[in-house]
């Protein structure tokens, strides 16, 4: 199929890893698939669900024929393997990735990928939780979802990402890593921060406010469930989120002064806050 590789190659087979493999068969169920893991469990059940032909618990040869491979760690494990895993594929291989802030490693792989492989910034805006096991649903988000690609770096690799996530059924959203991580300091990594104080400040407002706790407060805070090591690590690599955070604290700051002025002040203001949400999705 016009777009996918010769052979792909996987670095992490979790949710991000083991639904890109699913998405890809779907599309292409003879696509050659190859991928390194460091479970166990997750290489041998990806290899009894016929979602790659072989799996190595580490980087090695497995990965020096495939034209197109995926780093799907956690983003302080892409940084680590930017070098190595560059250094066992071929000339004219594209490298690319998963992680959700990209100018940083967009530097770094300027230095720690070889010549010969070029290195492209992508970003799936969709997730979720569960590991291998939460694969299977998250693979239908490659149909209809949203994928930045980085322009950062060689056009004709920047292309093939591109054509590589178009298959899969994605919407690719070319930009630059430092206009990326600008747009999703507010819209992914601020977000994660609000539900990580909301559930905080939830959990010290005493036994009455968490008995009367319900859907409202559970969605708020929902991304707070993230591990540190998914988002955390993600949103403190982002030089935009100061900035993100001062805006959001102006308008909190702004909705508060005017529920406290008056009806029509609190009206005005909360209606506004409505129509950008409608006009946002």
């Amino acid at each position: 199929m016009t777009g996918l590789p010769l052979r792909l190659g996987l670095v992490g087979l979790g949710l991000m890893g083991g639904s890109l493999a699913r998405a890809a068969r779907a599309v292409s169920p003879g696509l050659a698939v190859v991928a390194v893991e460091p479970r166990a469990d997750y290489r041998a059940q990806a290899l009894s669900d016929r979602l790659v032909d072989e799996a190595a618990a580490e980087p090695g040869p497995l990965l020096s024929a495939c034209d197109l491979v995926v780093l799907c760690t956690p983003v302080a494990s892409i940084e680590a393997l930017l070098g190595p895993v560059s250094r066992l594929l071929p000339d004219g291989a594209v490298l690319t990735d998963v992680g959700g802030a990209k100018e940083a490693l967009v530097r770094a792989a300027a230095v720690e990928v070889r010549r010969g492989v070029a290195f492209v910034g992508a970003h799936p805006m969709f997730g979720g939780h569960g590991g291998y096991a939460g694969a299977a649903a998250a693979a239908e988000r490659w149909r209809g979802g949203t994928v930045a690609v980085c322009t950062d770096g060689d056009a004709g690799a920047v292309a093939k990402v591109v054509a590589f996530h178009e298959a899969l059924g994605a919407r690719a959203i070319r930009c630059t890593a430092a206009e990326h991580d600008a747009a999703v300091a507010t819209v992914s990594h601020l977000p994660y921060l609000v539900a990580s104080a909301l559930a905080a400040t939830a959990a010290q407002a005493g036994p009455l406010a968490r008995a009367l706790a319900g859907p409202g407060l559970k969605d708020t805070t929902r991304l707070a469930e993230f591990p540190f090591d998914i988002q955390g690590e993600v949103a403190r690599r982002n030089a935009y989120l100061p900035a993100a955070g001062a805006r959001l604290q102006a308008q909190l700051a702004a909705i508060l002064a005017a529920v406290t002025a008056s009806p029509e002040a609190a009206r005005a203001a909360l209606e506004q806050a409505r129509a950008a949400r409608e006009e946002l999705f």
